[in-house]
């Protein structure tokens, strides 16, 4: 059997669960999760080694209609997701209105390669009822296959897996055997960061908040790191901080016991806290930090 590779790119609503059911497929965790929407803000590929394939999947910025610069820099990048990859998987959740999802659909008309129908957490549903989903669904586009899977269980995904390494072209693998994922070790922290204000923040402040990593230095024994937690108004300021600073040291302890496992060796994680007044729609911020609209 000739072996296979290819790009999928997962893509679908916000809050669908596409980062959850990355993370399950690698076997380890590359994308951050929360139960928040629009937790995921850029593309992030992730690497399945197989013994007959080899699988690059694309994790998406969940589609939405965008209220500032910033969200529509989500969706540009969700919709690039769509050039040059073999295969889509269009995610829903037990949820998901066909209403809501049909424009998304209509623009995949387009699109010349497989797309999968995937409802995930089935896990929240009884089988019966996912039969009925994913049967509204169907009538919705011309699907090569569907699945109900959870990222949660398992359930259903070996199954789709088999069924995506089919659909791929033969070839030899674009990555080494031990890349699992393309993102910097820097970026990796400052997700490791965003995740954990996501984690135990409310209302507006995690959409607002932006993590950069200034410093990031291998001093044998120790990793130093040195980031800067971006928050839009002083008032969330205050909320990432806490009383006392009691936040920011909640958050900086959840980071920094993860960062020590990922890397194996202790952490200095030294955090600090400052405010770009309504960065999300100010281009000449949003450029800055690479992120671009059209």
């Amino acid at each position: 059997m000739a072996f296979r590779s290819g790009f999928v790119t997962i893509w679908g609503q916000p809050n669908v669960g596409k980062s959850t059911f990355l993370n399950y497929v690698l076997g380890r965790k590359v994308a951050i999760v929360s139960s928040k929407p629009q937790t995921t803000r850029q593309v992030l590929k992730g690497i399945l080694n197989l013994p007959d394939a080899q699988v690059v999947f694309l994790d998406t910025p969940g589609l939405h209609s965008p209220r500032d610069e910033f969200g529509k820099w989500m969706v540009q990048e969700a919709e690039k997701a769509l050039d040059g990859v073999d295969v889509l998987l269009y995610m829903i959740a037990p949820d998901n209105r066909e209403e809501e999802d049909r424009k998304y659909l209509n623009s995949l008309h387009s699109f010349t390669g497989p797309v999968f129908l995937v409802l995930n957490k089935k896990d929240l549903v009884q089988e019966e009822e996912a039969r009925k989903i994913l049967s509204r669904f169907s009538n919705l586009f011309p699907f090569q296959g569907k699945a109900a899977v959870s990222s949660i269980t398992g359930e259903g995904i070996s199954e789709l897996l088999s069924e995506i390494v089919e659909a791929l072209p033969p070839g030899p693998p674009y990555y080494g055997e031990d890349v699992i994922s393309d993102i910097w070790e820097k970026d990796i922290v400052a997700e490791i960061i965003r995740e954990k204000i996501w984690w135990y923040t409310y209302q507006e402040v995690p959409y607002g908040v932006e993590v950069r990593v200034e410093e990031f230095k291998d001093r044998g024994d120790i990793l130093y790191i040195r980031a800067i937690i971006y928050v839009e108004r002083d008032s969330h300021k205050k909320i990432v901080i806490g009383q006392e600073g009691k936040m920011l040291k909640k958050i900086g302890e959840e980071a920094r016991k993860e960062i020590e496992f990922n890397w194996g060796k202790k952490v200095y994680l030294d955090l600090w806290v400052k405010v770009e007044k309504n960065w999300r729609k100010r281009p000449e911020v949003l450029g800055r930090w690479g992120y671009r609209t059209k």
